[in-house]
């Protein structure tokens, strides 16, 4: 019985085997299968022909799975589509390949709900989605962010968003719902757990602020965005003081009716690091106790990974400046298993020694050759010395002749030479409008209002003829020859003056230089108006990277008229013309970063004066001012302190005294802010008139910060200073004081200008001195 039933079972398997079999034969296989027809359904408003341009696959083709594919990522990437679907059916001995496409909606209307707040027209522009466009859903919901962030930017820290679609007829209409919230502000900050620095100094690094007075300012709005950021600049002034392992939490917390906001950072601190030990490995050129010199971090100096980063720097600088250009310094630093420490190693590859073979310069259309070569301190033949290469480049610079509006007016690299330890030095440098030509003026509480024509030419070159009028009228001419060209004429209430002046500063490459120079000067003093008139030559040299001798024979013919009938006597005594004769020796040595805004370095100016004819005296004068960077914040800028002083001193040369027009007096800008110009000196006993001394003593601190980026800096400043009757008075007795603060403003389009504004207080003076608070000019000084 039992053999019927398997009997029965295997007749129905084998008949079913066998029906199977046959329609799988009847089946298309997708091997060798060609693709007769290509269709496209459920396509409205996209025409089937350009689905079909966007494919790969066309009739005739084998079918390929892997190439359907693609075809159909190149579909969906038109944006028109929602869904995309692939059928096969036999066709014509072949198959016909189906796509089968659901369109997206297309945007009828974009709509807001709830925006009391913020206009309608504000909200669509930072939504993408445009009427008419086929409709994204991930473009609308990037809507949704996009709303909230800008209602959050306005302070409505809880505002919500949710967006609803509305389809008709293949069309849809996108409603954005906004739940506005209330404003919120920042109503208190508070630092917890700050045991090194007090709460007022880190609040400064927030720029999230509590709202206050002017609001406009302090608008007291949250920004979660810029509030980590706050946090990360903490951490990073700690890191920077050696504090590795400080962290940042911060709570938040909001009134009942949830319009202010309180926030509480908390921070612990951690230990500081120190420096432990530090190991010095590869070094031949230079000991282990040289490199030690030139670091800055010492054996138990608090680790700071910046200063880690410039002594790193230094050492490649103190090789550089040998020819070892390519030395590599690998700076490494382990932690203490113990102990707050960090021990550091520097391990130095010297490499060889790099000599220039050849000095290539580029860039300069107009610019001479040897005008750019007499800036450099490097010659081919000589160890390639970086220190020579950076100072060069500053000069460079500093010439004014090249594009610094650019950002990289000049550029100096190197490369291969024709044997291994050899290199070229490409010198590259970008042409800069060296003509400028001012219609201005200025306002200067030492000088008054006066209007400003000149024209001035740091690139001037005589036998640079134009080709043509274009030529001339484009600039193109009169330039390259590194000479100094100044035409003005500046008229003004209170001081008027006329000047013609050509120097050129190295003749024949000579490292000599030649100026000459006319010049009509009149002002107006408080008791009468002088006038000078003259000319003068110049004969300089160049000594050193910094040093400059001048020698300069000077005449001038000066007046003293219009003169007040309650003018002190001395003034009286000058009254009409007077020759001068002089012979000035002056040395300048500057040795400061940058000549416009130093941060680094010093300047000094001596100079001895003899003169005759109607003017017989001696004048010697000595001023220095030295500059230091106290900080250089990442994210604000370089703070520079800086100190100098000015001594004076003229004596006549015969039993006569030294005229007025050639005394010294303090106060006024550049001199003792707080007091008048010319406000301090000895006075007429009878008139009670300033009328000058025979010696001058000022000196000067100034810090300055920046305010808004290199255009701006703060400044807080105390000045000392006199001018006294007799060179026995060159000691500190009735010395003048002053405190202030300041703002200094460059101003790019007048040639880089600098407005200053300095508020000062006397606070040593004497009943017959003139004070003022305010100091101010722009466009120049006077004198």
């Amino acid at each position: 019985m039992l053999s019927k039933y398997v009997i029965f079972a295997v007749t129905i398997l084998f008949s079913f085997l066998i029906n199977y079999a046959g329609l799988k034969a009847q089946e298309p296989s997708e091997a060798n299968l060609v693709i007769n027809k290509i269709d496209v359904k459920g396509s409205q408003r996209v025409n089937a022909l350009t689905i079909k341009a966007a494919t790969k696959i066309r009739v005739g083709d084998i079918y390929n799975p892997q190439a359907v594919s693609q075809d159909v990522d190149a579909i969906w990437s038109l944006g028109y589509f929602d869904n995309i679907e692939v059928e096969i059916e036999p066709f014509e001995d072949g198959v016909k390949l189906i796509f089968l496409v659901t369109e997206r909606p297309v945007i009828r209307d974009i709509l807001f709900i709830g925006n009391r707040k913020i206009k309608t027209k504000n909200l669509e522009q930072v939504v993408e989605l445009r009427k008419g466009d086929y409709l994204k859903s991930y473009l609308e919901k990037f809507g949704e962010d996009k709303i909230r962030e800008l209602y959050q930017e306005k302070g409505y820290y809880f505002a919500d968003v949710v967006s609803v679609e509305e389809e008709s007829k293949g069309h849809v209409d996108i409603i954005y719902h906004i739940k506005e919230g209330p404003k919120v502000f920042v109503k208190e900050i508070r630092i917890e757990g700050n045991n090194t620095f007090l709460e007022k100094r880190l609040l400064k690094f927030l720029s999230t602020k509590v709202r206050k007075f002017p609001k406009l300012v302090f608008s007291g709005v949250f920004n979660k965005d810029k509030f980590e950021e706050d946090k990360d600049k903490i951490k990073a002034f700690y890191g920077a003081g050696g504090w590795l392992d400080t962290d940042l939490k911060s709570e938040i917390q909001f009134s009942p009716d949830k319009t202010k906001m309180f926030i509480k950072i908390i921070i612990e601190e951690g230990e500081r690091y120190h420096v432990g030990t530090t190991h010095i490995k590869g070094n031949k050129l230079f000991t282990a106790s040289e490199i030690q010199e030139i670091l800055e971090l010492k054996k138990g100096d608090p680790f700071m990974p910046e200063t880690f980063q410039k002594d790193t720097q230094n050492i490649k600088n103190t090789y550089g400046s040998q020819g070892y250009v390519n030395t590599v310094v690998n700076a490494s630093h382990k932690y203490s298993q113990d102990k707050p420490e960090v021990d550091i190693t520097y391990d130095i590859e010297e490499k060889e020694r790099i000599f220039i073979e050849k000095i290539s310069i580029s860039g300069n259309d107009k610019t001479k050759d040897n005008v750019i070569r007499r800036e450099l301190l490097f010659y081919p033949g000589e160890i390639l010395d970086t220190e020579k290469i950076r100072i060069s480049q500053q000069r460079l610079v500093n010439t004014g002749f090249f594009d610094n509006e650019s950002g990289i007016p000049t550029n100096i690299d190197y490369e291969p030479g024709s044997k291994p330890n050899t290199r070229n030095v490409l010198v590259e440098v970008k042409e800069g409008r060296t003509g400028l030509l001012r219609f201005g003026g200025g306002l200067g509480a030492n000088v008054g209002l006066f209007a400003d024509v000149s024209y001035t030419d740091k690139n001037f070159d005589i036998f640079d003829f134009p080709k043509n009028w274009k030529d001339f009228v484009s600039g193109n001419a009169f330039r390259g020859g590194g000479h100094v060209v100044t035409l003005r004429l500046s008229p003004g209430f209170q001081r008027t003056e006329g000047l013609f002046s050509f120097t050129n500063p190295s003749v024949y490459d000579t490292g000599y230089s030649l100026g000459l120079s006319s010049f009509v000067f009149r002002r107006a003093r408080e008791d009468y108006d002088e006038e000078r008139k003259g000319a003068k030559i110049t004969v300089g040299k160049q000594i050193g990277r910094s040093l400059v001798l001048r020698l300069t024979p000077n005449y001038e013919v000066i007046g003293v008229q219009n003169i007040d009938d309650n003018a002190p006597q001395t003034v009286k005594d000058i009254e009409g013309s007077s020759s001068k004769l002089s012979l000035e020796l002056s040395a300048a040595l500057d040795r400061r970063d940058n000549r416009a805004t130093p941060t680094k370095g010093y300047q000094v100016q001596t100079s001895v004066e003899v003169s005759g004819l109607d003017v017989d005296i001696v004048k010697f004068s000595i001023s220095a001012t030295n500059y230091k960077t106290l900080f250089d914040f990442p994210n604000w800028g370089k703070h520079v302190i800086s100190f100098g002083g000015t001594i004076g001193v003229v004596d006549s040369t015969t039993d006569e005294e030294v005229p007025i027009f050639e005394r010294f007096f303090g106060g006024g800008s550049g001199s003792i802010r707080g007091f008048s110009f010319r406000g301090v000196g000895p006075v007429d006993e009878t008139t009670g008139e300033q009328t000058g001394g025979e010696i001058l003593m000022l000196g000067s601190v100034e810090y300055t910060m920046p305010v808004y980026t290199d255009m701006a800096r703060g400044a807080l400043f105390l000045d000392v200073g006199k001018a006294d009757n007799e060179i026995n008075d060159i000691n500190l007795n009735n010395m003048r004081a002053s405190v202030g603060f300041g703002v200094r403003i460059r101003v790019p389009f007048l040639g880089n200008s600098i407005v200053s504004v300095d508020f000062g207080i006397p606070i040593v003076r004497k009943d017959e001195d003139d004070t003022q608070t305010i100091t101010f000019n722009f466009g120049g000084a006077g004198q």
